[in-house]
């Protein structure tokens, strides 16, 4: 939950250094651009997917999405936190690949009404990728419909950002947006503000997602150390937030996931307080979702956390 110090508008932001702006372009070119088309069943480097029905035979073990979720109120008087988790799977010779969508939006508590925000965001992004990407895989009738994966997520994090804007312009609310969508090995995201998704495989624990807060920029130019952020007096104030504004700048990403592994989508009640060793050893634990993510949430209250606490774990063997 970000809240208490004001929102600094886009502009305000302070200026990368070139070797930092070079190396953000260079991660938006990566990402930005994505290739033609991709069979169902046949991962590639594309963003467009063919939402023809499967054909290819299941060999072996049938690929699989699982996720255990907690959204609770920690430390707070109000839950400001949203989540929403949604999972499909169908066997049999004309198979649909796994799909699944993972949300979490974190209100913002120093402005009115950020419990609305994150409510309204997560479901407005929800039914936006359910209605172009998941109701295409059902069709069984015609030619298939090709949909641009990247441009959806883009579409539907603006949608989301109009919504929030528009539910009363004249109050101050905003919240941060963080969208997983997986299709078969493909694992593309749309995120807004400071809650963060994670990928654990390999034994490494990847951070995906770049932080939009001030605390973030500011070690990114050197200014505060890694540290000297966790004490900082403005760690919470974001750079960006949904429902700011009439538009909103939105981070894209997208990759082949390994075949195994395990997802964390969670709000900063976590992450701000849980170190990432501390999250790779719980993730790693041979313990059920439910009790995963519990553990999460504990581990946090044990870590002094003063805030909201989602988190969403997917296990995955695609």
């Amino acid at each position: 939950m970000n809240e208490t110090p004001p929102f600094i508008e886009p502009e305000e932001k302070p200026t990368k250094p070139d070797s930092v702006a070079a190396e953000a372009e260079a991660d938006e070119a990566q990402t930005a651009e994505l290739d033609d088309t991709a069979l169902m069943h046949e991962p590639t480097d594309t963003a467009i997917i063919n939402t023809g029905t499967s054909q290819k035979e299941a060999v072996g073990v049938e690929p699989t999405l699982r996720a255990g979720m907690r959204c609770d109120v920690g430390a707070r008087e109000r839950n400001e936190d949203s989540c929403l988790v949604f999972s499909s799977e169908a066997g049999g010779h004309f198979s649909l690949m796994p799909f699944g969508l993972y949300i979490v939006a974190d209100g913002m508590g120093g402005h009115t009404n950020g419990h609305v925000a994150s409510r309204i965001a997560s479901r407005v992004a929800a039914h936006y990728i359910l209605s172009k990407i998941y109701m295409p895989l059902l069709q069984t009738v015609g030619p298939p419909t090709q949909v641009p994966i990247q441009e959806v997520l883009l579409d539907a994090a603006q949608a989301a950002n109009t919504a929030v804007f528009e539910d009363d312009p004249d109050v101050d609310s905003g919240t941060t947006l963080t969208v997983a969508l997986v299709l078969g090995r493909r694992l593309h995201v749309a995120h807004v503000g400071d809650s963060r998704l994670y990928l654990l495989a390999d034994g490494k624990l990847e951070q995906i997602t770049n932080d939009h807060s001030l605390v973030q920029r500011l070690q990114d130019v050197g200014t505060l150390t890694a540290e000297e952020a966790t004490m900082y007096r403005y760690r919470n104030v974001l750079l960006r937030a949904v429902g700011q504004g009439e538009e909103v700048e939105v981070d894209t990403y997208m990759r082949l996931l390994p075949h195994n592994g395990k997802l964390l989508l969670c709000s900063d009640g976590l992450c701000g307080f849980v170190s990432d060793e501390m999250i790779q050893k719980i993730l790693e634990k041979d313990s059920s979702l439910p009790q995963m993510v519990d553990d999460l949430y504990e581990t946090a209250l044990a870590s002094h956390s003063n805030d909201n606490v989602t988190a969403v774990v997917v296990d995955y063997s695609l």
